[in-house]
């Protein structure tokens, strides 16, 4: 049943490969507390001392509540197979819930620091260019300070994404070219930065053209380091994309940490953004709404908005002096 369970996520409810191992191991959990018992023993007063087992361990209320709903979403599938319908009470399973305060508990989210937009531009702009490598690490640092892509999206941006019209440029994110989330396609907009990180970025795609790099290949490829007929230690450059985010995430941070900033993921910068754009326009707020991919607004402030601690200090001392 496990394995049926298995093909149903894959093809109805399209679930990818990491999704699954992750239910698997969710499930998995339930079965280690029940000695493998079998799914069909499965009961209001197991429900009970499964949920108390979970909360009285130390385990985070973010994994219990996930824990729970995998395993009550696989119950009331199999409450539907043949051989199970009697089985299995309906209402028992709704028994696996945890209460609304540990449910908010689990659904609340740490702080999310972000760089500002001063820190970004020192940052790249203390980054050397000596190399090839060094070139095409400053301009992914300043590609993402122009368009705060995903990480995924950041990797797998092709030459022909970068797009131009009318004295602006954006990188058009289609789910045929990048591993774009919900495969939506948007246009990432070039965001105001200074000339230099957008030239920074320009230039490096103009390097690789005059490599013979076509359109169809990757902005951001790799570049191997091997010893020449000279003995020396060469780095080329080859047609082909960076493979693992982690390498990305470790150029990120040896650019910060080399800066004096403490890292923060790549992802920090649609913090930066977001929280930028709540102190200027709703015009500019919206823009930027369009270019992170959002739906709504709402998405935007309450996602990834809500100004610093540092910034709501300064505005309550502007209104108090304001005042005086």
């Amino acid at each position: 049943m496990k394995y049926k369970y298995r093909v149903h996520l894959r093809r109805a409810l399209k679930r990818d490969s990491k999704t699954i191992t992750a239910t698997l191991k969710h499930m998995r959990e339930y079965e280690i507390f029940t000695d493998f018992a079998g799914f069909e023993k499965f009961n209001d007063h197991i429900a009970d001392k499964y949920i108390q087992h979970m909360t009285s361990a130390n385990i985070s209320l973010s994994f219990i509540n996930d824990n729970i709903r995998v395993l009550r979403d696989f119950l009331r599938w199999l409450e539907r197979q043949r051989g199970y319908k009697s089985k299995l009470n309906y209402n028992h399973i709704d028994y696996l819930n945890l209460s609304n305060n540990q449910r908010n508990t689990a659904k609340a989210s740490e702080y999310k620091k972000s760089y500002k937009i001063e820190q970004i531009l020192k940052t790249i702009r203390a980054m050397p260019t000596a190399s090839d490598k060094d070139k095409r690490d400053k301009a992914i640092i300043s590609l993402q300070a122009l368009c705060a892509l995903r990480v995924d999206e950041l990797r797998a941006v092709k030459l022909k994404n970068i797009i131009e019209e009318d004295g602006q440029y954006f990188i058009y994110v289609t789910p045929k070219d990048v591993n774009v989330k919900f495969a939506k396609t948007r246009h990432a907009l070039f965001l105001p930065m200074p000339q230099d990180i957008t030239d920074n970025v320009l230039s490096w795609r103009d390097c690789l053209v005059s490599l013979g790099f076509t359109q169809n290949d990757p902005l951001f490829p790799k570049i191997d380091s091997r010893f020449g007929k000279g003995n020396f230690l060469e780095k080329t450059v080859v047609r082909e994309g960076i493979k693992s985010d982690t390498t990305i995430r470790d150029i990120f941070k040896r650019a910060f940490t080399s800066a004096g900033y403490e890292y923060l993921r790549p992802h920090s910068f649609r913090h930066t953004w977001a929280r930028y754009a709540e102190s200027q326009s709703p015009a500019f707020l919206n823009t930027v709404r369009q270019c992170l991919g959002h739906n709504s607004i709402d998405t935007t402030l309450n996602s990834y908005g809500q100004s610093s601690l540092a910034d709501q200090r300064r505005v309550i001392a502007n209104l108090k002096t304001a005042h005086v």
